[in-house]
């Protein structure tokens, strides 16, 4: 029964190991976002049947945690530029860098900065029709994930303990391999939660620079992609293991004993 035992653990320790590597995958992948932006004409989409642009505009872009690919046809070829997340003053935005881009990534950020807090009261356009994201969310998002992996690092070491070795303390045995494995879960879930109020609030609306703004519209053609569902797939791991654990037999307890509840024999006589 023993030998079970520390096989389930062992699993746990596998699957950890899938949760955290999921989450690293996140981090390296460039596909958080992956938009098809439309050709717009008078405020009319020029889409055929199948998808497709009317007028030969195309464009897609795909960017992770901190680079990503835009690829944009004006009518005259496709134009491939790299995307870089830079941040200033409380906003984000992927700045392109490459041959056929005239600013740098910062001097993009800082005119696009001037154009936001410049704009008429009556326009009262939000950082999201400039191209702009939240910077205080993106770095709540990054600050979740690297805690969810070093907890699901720490569940994978206490997990490779309990198979080999023998814990004498709660925080080193069940206990602990339910509550490292529950706190990795709970930091990729707010990680997740984060990232879902980045994407309907500002990602969704608009990931287009004013200049590419004309004559492509982004809104409602931006999809969450497969490196978001890595992270996904990391909670899945992490809840899966409390399965695993429970169904190993370990019970999640902190038991201790008071001195005060020992019993004295009534013929030791103390001086």
């Amino acid at each position: 029964m023993a030998l079970i035992h520390r096989r389930l653990i062992g699993l746990s320790a596998f699957v950890a190991v899938i949760g955290v590597g999921l989450i690293v995958a996140a981090f390296a992948t460039d596909h958080w976002i992956n938009s098809s932006p439309v050709s717009v004409n008078n405020g009319t989409t020029n889409v055929n049947a199948t998808g497709g642009s009317l007028t030969g505009h195309t464009a897609n872009i795909t960017f992770g945690l901190f680079t990503g690919l835009k690829k944009i046809d004006f009518g005259l070829g496709i134009r491939e530029s790299n995307l870089m997340i830079k941040c200033d003053q409380g906003a984000c935005i992927y700045a392109g860098s490459g041959k056929d881009e005239i600013e740098t990534p910062e001097e993009q950020l800082a005119s696009i900065l001037r154009q936001y807090k410049n704009q008429s009261n009556l326009d009262d356009k939000t950082m999201a029709h400039y191209g702009l994201f939240s910077f205080p969310l993106y770095v709540v998002v990054l600050v979740m994930l690297v805690l969810a992996i070093v907890w699901g690092l720490v569940a994978i070491g206490f997990a490779i303990f309990n198979v080999f070795g023998r814990p004498i303390e709660t925080i080193t045995g069940p206990t602990g391999l339910y509550l490292w494995n529950i706190l990795a879960c709970i930091f990729a879930l707010t990680a997740i939660g984060c990232y879902l109020g980045l994407y309907f609030t500002q990602l969704k609306v608009n990931i287009l620079r004013l200049k590419d703004q004309d004559p492509f519209s982004s809104k409602d053609h931006t999809n969450l992609d497969m490196s978001f569902y890595f992270v996904v797939g990391a909670v899945g791991a992490f809840l899966f293991n409390q399965f695993i654990l429970c169904f190993s037999g370990q019970k999640c307890s902190c038991d201790y004993h008071r001195s005060g509840e020992k019993e004295v024999d009534s013929g030791m006589i103390l001086y």
